[in-house]
């Protein structure tokens, strides 16, 4: 019937909807539980290698492990070359350093960049899908920085690439001439390409050596002016003689200096007209000493040769011949300084120093070391002979009688040295030697160098202000009554001042320099009587004797040590000291003395402790 209208069913549309929107909702349960299980799941990914390394399924510690090791053991097979032209620098695979926990984590990361996309990933890679990630190589690896600072400083040196050249003496420039510009940090990112590439192949099964070549280009750029800063800094060579490796004893060569005004280069320029090639000297400086002249010169001279008598105790020889030997075959280079308190070190017990007399608070004591200031004192003096520079020396408080006053050199460690420099061109050594000789104890030190001129030096000393022992009186209650005994271990000496001059010779003997080495200033020690306490201060005695009379120390004559010369001449220029050695005549080579018949030590400065 028309128009009439049929009533629907009530509800007979919505079953279709539920159904669908449970459907949708049963899918989007499982894809977001299918996520959740890709979200942790803490193995890698199946189907995912590292630069064709295989670490399906594998947790990352196992496949840290797996990636090293196969980097370890073929990355020797790579290598990287780097070529320009005609100049070529390699690297080898094993000396990249690969980030192996870096490429892991990536690795790690597929799958797990997204909650929402991780468990599709997942269930692809299940299907076979994959996934390959590249070895990552350390934006600072030494090693491959290290390629490209070489092939870079040899590209650099190619004279073409900055429009000039050096040619014998002097520089030549092209103004305008095209200069070849590589861009370094391009050309890094292309090695580092290769590097992944050269992995990658070798990984992923690739048997035998995988090689990389990779050929840099240059732009040529009009250069409108040049760095003449950066010319200079190129071609300016510092001047260096050939010198002598301590520690591997072998000649390093010498290198010639070379060097020019960059105003006048950058004067030039401007004068030049486009094109022009124009030139400008350089300053070529020699070196003083070539690998050709050190060769067959080193320590062909004796420089200069000092010998004193060692004499004293038993213990004080050891001392010598030990601190001696610490100073034997001690090489300097040229510049350098030696001390001899840095070469022996502190003289203790424990190596080997034993106790000898030494003078303390001006008295004479026993003590670690006693008589080591004669060995300084003997290098100082073979030092006086040649024309090397002394830099530190001190005198001894008293006059030591072994060599000749001014001519020693007393040291104290850790306050009082003796240094000198090595001011010659070459490297020089210092020889000692500790013998026996006629039933008596010497020291010889020699300086060896190289002395091509010929010079030599003797030093001279004069000596004034003597003062002789003066006598006092130590009250003992061990003396006998009515006598004097004198004492035997604190000696007298003879006061004197002392001015050396060191004279330099050229080889044909024609004084060339004189050369003052200072003052010395030694202190006068009186002669020790010990007296009873009971006879009264012997000063005041009447006749030598308490109370009247003459009482004298049985066996002396006088008050002076047994055995030695009373100076007579006020006048004399060596001065005998009771109680110790006469000094040479001021300037002879080899003060050799008599026996002393003093303790034989080399004094030292008031309160200092050392032989």
């Amino acid at each position: 019937m028309d128009g009439q209208r049929v009533a629907k069913k009530e509800g007979g549309g919505k079953l279709p909807w539920v159904i669908t929107g449970a459907v949708v909702g049963l899918l989007a349960a499982a894809y977001i539980g299918t996520c959740a299980w890709a979200s942790e799941k803490d193995a890698i990914l199946p189907n995912v290698s590292v630069a064709g390394i295989d670490v399906s399924n594998m947790v990352v510690e196992q496949a840290r492990s797996t990636v090293q090791s196969a980097v370890t053991e073929r990355g020797k097979d790579i290598t990287l070359t780097l070529s320009y032209e005609d100049l070529e620098e390699r690297l080898s695979g094993a000396d990249v350093a690969v980030d192996v926990a870096e490429s892991v984590r990536a690795a790690r990361q597929i799958g797990h960049e997204n909650f929402f996309t991780g468990g599709p990933r997942l269930i692809g890679h299940m299907l076979g899908m994959s996934a390959q990630v590249p070895l990552v190589l350390p934006e600072e690896d030494s090693a491959l920085n290290g390629l490209m600072d070489r092939m870079e400083q040899a590209v650099n040196a190619a004279t073409e690439d900055h429009g000039y050249q050096v040619e014998g003496d002097r520089l030549v420039m092209t103004k305008g001439a095209s200069v070849a510009a590589v861009d370094w940090e391009e050309a890094k990112t292309e090695a580092r390409i290769c590097l992944q590439e050269a992995f990658e192949e070798r990984m992923s099964g690739e048997s035998g050596q995988v090689e990389k070549k990779l050929a840099l280009s240059a732009a040529q750029n009009e250069a409108e002016e040049p760095d003449f800063e950066a010319i200079h800094r190129e071609v300016h060579t510092e001047v260096k003689d050939a010198s002598l490796d301590l520690e591997s004893m072998e000649i390093t060569d010498h290198q010639v200096g070379v060097d020019f005004e960059v105003q006048e280069l950058k004067t030039a320029y401007q004068n030049a007209k486009s094109g022009e090639t124009f030139s400008i000297p350089l300053d070529i400086t020699r070196p003083k000493v070539t690998r050709d002249d050190l060769g067959g010169q080193l320590f062909k001279d004796l420089l200069g040769e000092g010998t004193t008598r060692v004499s004293g105790s038993a213990n004080r020889k050891h001392n010598v011949k030990l601190s001696a030997e610490a100073c034997n075959e001690k090489i300097l280079l040229p510049g350098e300084e030696f001390s001899y308190n840095n070469t022996t070190g502190s003289r203790t017990a424990s190596k080997g120093y034993k106790n000898a007399p030494i003078y303390q608070q001006g008295q004479s004591v026993d003590d670690i070391g006693g008589g080591i200031c004669q060995t300084s004192s003997t290098i100082y003096y073979a030092v006086l002979h040649t024309n090397l520079e002394v830099v530190e020396r001190h005198c001894h408080q008293f006059n030591t009688g072994y060599v000749d006053l001014g001519m020693d050199a007393t040291v104290f460690f850790g306050s009082l040295d003796f240094r000198f420099k090595n001011s010659t061109d070459y490297p020089i050594k210092i020889v000692t030697n500790s013998y026996d000789a006629n039933g008596k104890r010497y020291l010889n030190v020699k300086i060896y160098g190289t002395n091509p001129e010929g010079v030599y030096a003797e030093p001279k000393s004069s000596v004034f202000d003597k003062v002789a022992p003066t006598t006092v009186y130590s009250p003992d209650p061990g003396v006998p009554r009515g006598t004097l005994v004198l004492d035997r271990e604190q000696y007298a000496y003879t006061g004197w001042s002392a001015h050396t001059y060191r004279y330099v010779y050229d080889k044909e003997g024609n004084q060339i320099d004189k050369q003052d080495m200072g003052g010395s200033k030694y202190k006068m020690r009186p002669n020790t009587y010990h007296y009873n306490p009971a006879d009264g201060d012997p000063s005041t005695w009447i006749n030598g004797k308490p109370g009247g009379g003459t009482t004298t120390d049985p066996g002396t004559v006088d008050p002076v040590d047994p055995g030695t010369t009373t100076p007579t001449d006020p006048g004399t220029t060596a001065p005998v000291d009771p109680g110790t050695t006469e000094p040479a005549d001021p300037g002879i080579s080899e003060p050799v003395t008599p026996p002393p018949s003093d303790s034989g030590i080399a004094p030292i400065d008031p309160g200092q402790a050392a032989g």
